[in-house]
């Protein structure tokens, strides 16, 4: 859980992914270049053990958490998160449910969202 104020200094973006691959060495990492507008960032993903394939983010609009910390994975540097929801697995049956993205496919690339 976070506060309001902690919610509020979350930057948050429309990408545009325009390349995705398996991560070599990684049962389940998806490796995303993603287009900001003014700048191209890798993201990586460990979403392919719910079924999800590059193929899948290619081309499409997501809303990505841009101001974290960059997190070292397999070498190279993770410079976001991409938005999704699913279920508490506190309050639902104990397991992880497959992630659903937040697309953006209506608006512009860069944009910020609030």
């Amino acid at each position: 859980m976070i506060t309001i104020k902690q919610f509020q200094e979350i930057e948050m973006r429309v990408g545009l992914v325009v390349e995705a691959t398996n991560q070599e060495g990684s049962e389940k990492l998806i490796k995303l270049i993603v287009d900001f507008g003014d700048e191209t960032r890798i993201i990586f993903m460990a979403v392919r053990t719910f079924g999800y394939t590059p193929d899948y983010f290619v081309n499409k609009k997501f809303i990505f958490v841009t101001n974290l910390e960059y997190k070292k994975i397999m070498g190279e540097e993770s410079q976001g998160m991409i938005l999704a929801v699913g279920e508490d697995p506190s309050t639902s049956s104990g397991q992880v449910d497959k992630p659903l993205f937040i697309t953006a496919e209506d608006l512009p690339v860069g944009a910020r969202v609030r």
